[in-house]
């Protein structure tokens, strides 16, 4: 399936007053997204009705394409070589990595205010690690890697920003990693079912919190069958530790 019937994509670019406003704005108050400030209600619907190129107050030229996603959309593959990183405006995607069999497993989810496909940015030519989908309907900035280049040298907190997102993940593949290793199929199964409740788009329950995952989506991120999550979604229910009712599952005790 080709990647154009997932997505529409426009140019986004920003008035330079708006621009140059941002910029100081950012410089101003240290660590503020360019990338939210600039996809705002507002300016996205002048850029959707205007499509031109203008420069920032840096003189510097800052193109990003907006792109809007379904659920389930394929934003980019592991064998893609890696040009550009994306910024989540709105909504959620899953990392994950596929065996030659076509098997998946979920290493992660990523939501609004992450940055996706940073490593190619501090080596060339590298290719794409993992695969990225649409958990949700989603809405993302691309920018290319030269344009971030330029992007950082005029406001470096950018950097340390996405410096800091990259630790925080390094730090969830070790506890993951751990999981894998020391717990059994059920810890890994409860410990995701916590992990999950305090997702984003989690949904507070009188009593816990409410979320929406198959069987087969939790098998992919723990490493086992659909029939076995099930039968330990079972056992936990009967331990009056969640409730679960087709993909709806709450976790108790978890606000």
């Amino acid at each position: 399936m080709q990647r154009t019937s997932h997505y529409r994509a426009v140019q986004l670019i920003a008035p330079s007053q708006v621009a140059g406003s941002i910029f100081r704005q950012s410089r101003d108050s240290g660590v503020i997204w360019l990338w939210r400030k600039l996809i705002t209600e507002d300016n996205r619907a002048w850029c959707l009705a205007n499509r031109k190129q203008t420069r920032l107050s840096n003189g510097s030229c800052l193109i990003a394409t907006f792109i809007s996603t379904h659920p389930r959309a394929r934003l980019f593959t592991r064998v893609k070589k890696a040009e550009t990183l994306y910024y989540i405006v709105k909504g959620s995607v899953a990392v994950l990595i596929k065996d030659e069999e076509g098997k998946e497993m979920i290493l992660s989810y990523l939501n609004q205010g992450d940055f996706i496909g940073e490593l190619g940015l501090f080596e060339e030519g590298q290719e794409r690690s993992a695969w990225v989908r649409a958990k949700t309907a989603c809405e993302v900035a691309e920018i290319s890697y030269k344009k971030f280049r330029q992007l950082i040298q005029v406001n470096p907190d950018i950097l340390m920003r996405l410096s800091a997102q990259m630790a925080r993940r390094l730090q969830v593949t070790s506890e993951k990693v751990g999981n894998l290793a020391f717990l059994d199929v059920t810890g890994r199964i409860a410990q995701t079912l916590l992990n999950l409740a305090k997702q984003p788009d989690a949904m507070t329950h009188p009593d816990g919190m409410q979320i929406k995952i198959t069987r087969q989506e939790i098998g992919q991120i723990v490493g086992c069958s659909r029939e076995t999550v099930g039968r330990i979604l079972k056992m936990l229910e009967d331990q009056n530790l969640i409730s679960a009712h087709g993909k709806t599952i709450v976790v108790y005790g978890t606000r």
